[in-house]
């Protein structure tokens, strides 16, 4: 498992795990981003953009490197 800010623009990723907070975890949820779901990165670093859900959603780093993923 590797922090989702880690990954590069391309990989394509399953989210294991979310941040502990209960408000992130329910705002990241109602985004459609949820433990199991597949997302790809199109942007990585400070700024982390991915698709998701055939939508795409834009992370700052901090709440970025909450998030756990595993490479698909």
């Amino acid at each position: 498992m590797v922090p989702l800010n880690t990954c590069r623009r391309g990989s394509k990723v399953r989210v294991v795990t979310l941040c502990e907070d209960p408000r992130c975890r329910c705002r990241l949820c109602a985004l459609g981003l949820t433990p199991g779901v597949e997302a790809e990165v199109s942007q990585g670093g400070d700024c982390c953009r991915i698709n998701v859900r055939g939508g795409e959603i834009c992370l700052g780093e901090g709440l970025a490197g909450r998030v756990m993923v595993t490479p698909v």
